[in-house]
């Protein structure tokens, strides 16, 4: 039997669960043992999200160059509406990687406009970030009852409170792109195994576009993304005892044009020798030797559709922008009336900031 939840404190219309995962790499510790004793160094970029890394991450997201948060938000308030209705009726909802939940508002109220109350579960690494953002939901919204959910997704899929009528899954800021092809394949299946037929997933991603765009989103003027990415090694110093000096490592975030993704890495400007005295261990770092921290990968829209057609979900509705930035696609679970999608008529029409289109009909 697996992990079992650990409850919740329940507060009227909220409350928490902890899910603790089995993996020996799930834990900041264990993660860090194994990822820096590989002879290619990495670290998971889910520890990110402490509440330093979050915040810095909400920065980011008001940049200038980061441009994935707000022309996804753009699309999310043109076309809230009519995600909503293609969702059906008296839905809940649930989200992975919630974050602040500022573009979730958007389509929180949209549903609360269409019925009398609303189940919301939101499902984040950072518990602390979460129930702060958590509390501030249910004082603002007093037609919602929230569960949150802090852990990693899988091990939150089977925690996902179940409905009698549809379900509202939400899979947005591009994060599909953190996960490489097969672990995106993965991770969309087993939450496709989860749903029922009548359940939607909205999941957001990336579209390609010129590097020079992409390049400059991940290594923005002012340095917070760098920062953001440093914070990782400094977090690692606060609950681990690490002796890190920040300054001796150098952010780099290039596009790699192979894989189509942005790759985040922290490079050792020197030689080193870094201890960290919770592991009992030290790491050897050469000159220019870097830390990969996250991918972030970038899709063509037929790229996408196989990725979700090969964890045997199929696109039901689909928006992205006027320039073709960013894409929304909602999926439902493969059955017999969903193998294929009736083929519409390739004609676009812009609508202020924004249009809607059927991407599978560039396929």
């Amino acid at each position: 039997m697996g992990p079992q939840a650990m409850t919740s404190r329940p507060a009227g219309r909220l409350r928490v669960i902890r899910v603790p995962s089995a993996s020996p790499t799930s834990t900041l510790a264990g993660a860090v043992a194994d990822g820096l004793g590989r002879r290619d160094k990495r670290l998971p970029c889910r520890f990110f999200y402490d509440e330093a890394g979050s915040r810095l991450f909400e920065a980011i997201c008001k940049l200038p160059e980061y441009y994935p948060t707000r022309t996804e938000e753009a699309i999310l308030r043109q076309h809230a509406s009519d995600i909503v209705a293609a969702a059906g009726s008296g839905v809940a909802l649930s989200e992975f990687g919630s974050g602040s939940s500022r573009k979730t508002r958007i389509i929180i109220e949209a549903l609360l406009e269409r019925q009398e109350r609303l189940v919301y579960a939101p499902i984040d690494i950072s518990l602390e970030f979460l129930e702060k953002s958590a509390r501030g939901l249910v004082n603002r919204y007093r037609r919602l009852w929230l569960t949150a959910i802090g852990g990693e997704y899988n091990d939150a899929i089977p925690h996902l409170p179940k409905h009698a009528g549809p379900r509202l899954i939400l899979f947005l800021g591009g994060n599909i792109g953190n996960l490489d092809r097969d672990e995106a394949v993965g991770f969309l299946g087993r939450v496709g195994r989860d749903m029922a037929p009548s359940d939607r997933l909205l999941v957001g991603f990336d579209l390609l576009k010129p590097v020079d765009v992409i390049v400059s989103a991940y290594n923005d003027a002012a340095g917070v993304t760098a920062a953001f990415n440093k914070n990782l090694l400094a977090r690692i110093n606060r609950e681990l005892g690490g002796k890190f000096d920040l300054d001796s490592f150098e952010h780099h975030a290039p596009f790699v044009e192979e894989f189509s993704r942005v790759e985040m890495r922290l490079v050792s400007r020197r030689d080193q020798i870094v201890r960290i005295a919770a592991l009992g261990r030290t790491f050897a770092f050469s000159k220019g030797e870097p830390i990969h921290t996250e991918n972030c990968h970038k899709y063509s829209v037929d790229g996408f559709k196989a990725v979700a057609s090969a964890a045997e979900l199929d696109v039901r509705e689909s928006w992205t922008d006027e320039r073709r930035s960013f894409g929304l696609a909602m999926l439902a679970r493969r059955g017999r009336d969903t193998c294929r999608l009736k083929r519409p008529r390739p004609t676009f029409k812009a609508t202020g900031r924004t249009n809607r289109r059927t991407l599978i009909a560039d396929g």
